[in-house]
């Protein structure tokens, strides 16, 4: 578990992060501080909570301006306290693995 924040670099890379997403979510897994209680994977549906930590929320945002479409394409839900569900869709699964 790292309790430490991303550095701007670490949030840049998630802006401009290609089309692999279920990379790009294993390298936020690497990133984010509390995994233990905020990040639970089950098949290609992600969920995350930023227990508050600030560091998260930085994540967060950079997950919402990546020029990748990840947000468009695979934020599921968000509810009150930092918690938010992404699913990968099959297909973008498939279609990078061709």
């Amino acid at each position: 578990m790292t309790e430490r924040y991303p550095s701007a670099v670490e949030l840049r890379q998630i802006r401009n992060w290609n089309n692999d997403y279920e990379a790009m979510m294993k390298w936020i897994e690497s990133l984010w501080a509390y995994r233990d209680f905020g990040w639970r994977k089950k098949g290609h549906t992600y969920y995350v909570s930023t227990a508050g930590w600030s560091g998260n929320e930085e994540i967060i945002q950079a997950m919402k301006e990546a020029k990748n479409w990840f947000w468009n394409q695979c934020w599921y839900q968000s509810t009150q306290g930092g918690h938010y569900v992404f699913k990968v869709k099959n297909y973008l699964v498939e279609k990078k693995n061709q």
